[in-house]
């Protein structure tokens, strides 16, 4: 099943919806366990070996959320990204307001990324509490502009700090967001993010090395299940994208080839996001 009109406009207009109880409580388990082993294993927050954890990679094929996410992409397609996964203990420190949109320069949001967040164990206020500031995927801006309000709340601020275990958040990619770090309560906050792409433009490969190996891994793991999913011609070097654009001085629209005039707005008016 896919995603419910409500919850696509939803996503449309606010840049995410909650799906409560969206792992049930045996994969959930057997998930957990597996992250424990991850996360005591490879390098923090490295989604580079997924896939030599079988229900890591299985869950990045997994139908039904492939389902929402060929419905939010309109059925042009897409491509994954990357796969974390973390247990996060007692006193993890919190994230600054952030997005995770992959971009080089970040100057539109012309085809979509979306993150579909596992939370194994829900939220119940203890462990890090996940902060949206809702509308925020339809402004242009670089990850951290709005960093400087650290986890404190913004304009219209949602907290989620009461979901069951096995809830999964699907938020657009550009949506700001943050973790807001508790004292705690004995209780291991389990977190898996994944993150998949519209086909129809190259997108920054997952980090600076690695990333090649990575999706033809995940591919000859669990590619069978959904072709096309890890296909590396969707990607780019990240390195290369930021050696382009790093000296560049002035605007980088003066170094783009000239308008055709046929093409160009016929108002200078900027619309305005409500």
């Amino acid at each position: 099943m896919g995603c419910t009109a409500a919850e696509r406009e939803q996503f449309t207009r606010l840049g995410y919806f909650v799906r409560p109880g969206f792992l049930d409580p045996a994969r959930v388990a057997a998930i957990s366990d597996t992250v424990d082993r991850f996360a005591a294993t490879e390098p923090k927050f490295d989604g580079r070996n997924i896939h030599k954890y079988d229900a890591l990679a299985e869950l990045t094929v997994d139908p039904s959320t492939l389902a929402i996410a060929d419905e939010l992409m309109d059925g042009k397609g897409f491509i994954f990204h990357h796969s974390h996964a973390a247990a996060h203990p007692v006193g993890m420190p919190g994230i600054a307001w952030h997005h995770d949109y992959e971009q080089i320069p970040q100057t539109n949001r012309s085809h979509l990324q979306i993150h579909v967040l596992h939370y194994l164990n829900g939220l119940d206020g203890t462990v890090g509490d996940l902060l949206l500031a809702p509308k925020t995927h339809r402004s242009v801006m670089r990850r951290d502009a709005l960093s400087m309000y650290g986890t404190e709340d913004l304009p219209g601020t949602v907290v989620l700090d009461n979901i069951p275990p096995g809830t999964t958040v699907f938020a657009h990619s550009a949506l700001v967001h943050a973790r807001r770090p508790k004292p705690g309560g004995g209780r291991t906050r389990y977190f898996i993010d994944i993150s998949y792409m519209q086909k129809g433009t190259l997108w920054p490969g997952y980090g600076r090395e690695g990333w090649r190996d990575m999706l033809a891994n995940l591919d000859a793991k669990v590619g069978h299940k959904a072709p096309g999913l890890f296909d590396i011609t969707g990607f780019f070097d990240i390195a290369d994208g930021v050696a382009r654009v790093g000296k560049a001085q002035g605007s980088l629209a003066m170094r783009l080839p000239e308008v055709d005039e046929s093409l160009r707005p016929k108002s200078g008016a900027i619309p305005v996001v409500q």
